[in-house]
């Protein structure tokens, strides 16, 4: 489990709320490796003065992550840890769904705070939903 500063903790036994939800805002962190431990998680997505690059774990039927933008200084970016087009699905970008395929997502600075994606895994691929309140708010490419 990370605590949002890439440092891994203990696994965590309660299901306390706050025990569920990370701020990724410390300002000297910039890359984030998530494991399964970390499935079931909500991560905060700070951008403050450092660009966020998170990699997923493999893909394991299962796994599931959520993402929301609080600060949209910089970008964030969230990539496969397979290197290969694994993620698939669709958002709502501001008004028009937009179907995404690729191996990386970018919360990019166009994003409004509160917009959110969520990945789930079928052991096969990552497929995404979510929603943004501006039409470039995510990126995959």
């Amino acid at each position: 489990m990370a605590d949002g500063n890439g440092t891994k903790l203990a696994g965590k036994a309660s299901y306390q709320p706050d025990s569920y939800i990370f701020n990724m805002n410390d300002s000297a962190a910039s890359s984030h490796a998530l494991d399964m431990g970390d499935s079931g998680k909500t991560y905060l997505l700070d951008g403050g003065a450092a660009a966020r690059t998170i990699t997923l774990p493999k893909v394991k039927a299962g796994l599931k992550f959520k993402f929301i933008a609080t600060d949209v200084t910089t970008a964030s970016t969230i990539a496969t840890n397979e290197g290969t087009a694994l993620i698939k699905g669709g958002i709502l970008l501001a008004t028009a769904w937009e179907t995404l395929a690729g191996t990386t997502i970018t919360a990019t600075t166009d994003n409004v705070v509160g917009d959110w994606i969520e990945l789930v895994s079928d052991g096969t691929y990552w497929y995404i939903s979510g929603q943004s309140g501006h039409a470039n708010g995510f990126t995959v490419a």
